[in-house]
């Protein structure tokens, strides 16, 4: 339902990005608008509250009377185009429904040798050592099946620190431009190993094969919303990255397996973006 309600609302985050304007005004817009075409559709629509709408859009995004009734006609049009009413499940209460695709996205695996690496070492400090040790301690708590209780406060700690030191590692080997992106993509991933119910225990040294795949080729398109499908394509090279980074300040003994890992299942991710957004 997330993913349908801001497909449907595009036009109207556009609009406020245009003038301005806060996005959640565009969001609650659209929620009113798309009320307004199952209204229509079921013939239970009231002129007043129309002109209610109209006026209020007008007002919020700087427009006319005029070019406020078209955007609102565009948009009650837009909630059949978007959503077929004779695809969709019969059952009402299904929690799921068929979104036409409206653009092709082009998917392509990112370049890695593209990043101009440098080769040079460095080491834990004093702030690593720290990230370090908080990550034994919690791998510690995983493998002795403690309550969630236990692990949440030092799962969350460790996001955060875990974020900033990669961060701060990836400007040191000369990768500033990407930097932000690629330490961003840590928190979903940590919530997955450490926060997520597997059927064997898993910490960041031990994610296997099977667990890979499940991250890549559903956790992480089910849990993450992006403004363009292709940005999903980062998590491949910063999880790479950062077990190059866990090797370096002391984690891992070898990350090869583990980077190798991310190799195999790449193409098959690539093939699962391809299938859900081409």
């Amino acid at each position: 339902m997330s993913q349908a309600t801001m497909e449907y609302a595009k036009p109207l985050v556009e609009l406020a990005g245009s003038k301005g304007r806060d996005l959640n005004e565009a969001v609650q817009a659209s929620i009113v608008l798309w009320n307004l075409a199952v209204a229509r559709k079921e013939k239970k629509s009231d002129p007043k509250l129309e002109r209610d709408i109209a006026k209020s859009l007008a007002k919020s995004f700087e427009t006319d009377k005029e070019e406020a009734n078209r955007f609102m006609e565009m948009m009650v049009e837009r909630k059949s185009h978007l959503f077929p009413p004779e695809v969709q499940p019969k059952d009402k209460f299904l929690p799921f429904m068929f979104i036409r695709k409206e653009v092709r996205h082009l998917i392509r695996p990112f370049d890695f040798n593209k990043l101009k690496i440098s080769n040079k070492k460095f080491g834990p400090d004093a702030k690593d050592l720290e990230l370090i040790d908080r990550l034994r301690k919690l791998d510690q708590l995983i493998e002795t099946e403690s309550d969630w209780e236990e692990v949440e406060k030092p799962l969350h700690h460790v996001k955060d620190v875990a974020e900033d030191r990669f961060r701060n590692w990836l400007i040191l080997k000369e990768i500033s431009e990407e930097a932000d992106r690629f330490s961003n993509c840590l928190h979903i991933f940590l919530d997955f190993v450490y926060g997520y119910m597997h059927d064997d225990v898993v910490v960041l040294r031990s994610v296997g094969w099977r667990y890979w795949k499940e991250f890549f080729e559903d956790y992480l398109v089910r849990k993450v919303m992006v403004d363009e499908p292709h940005e999903y394509v980062d998590w491949s090279p910063a999880l790479k990255l950062f077990y190059t980074f866990l090797h370096e300040k002391g984690y891992l003994e070898d990350p090869i397996p583990l980077v190798s890992l991310i190799d195999r299942i790449e193409p098959d991710f690539i093939n699962v973006l391809r299938k859900q957004f081409s």
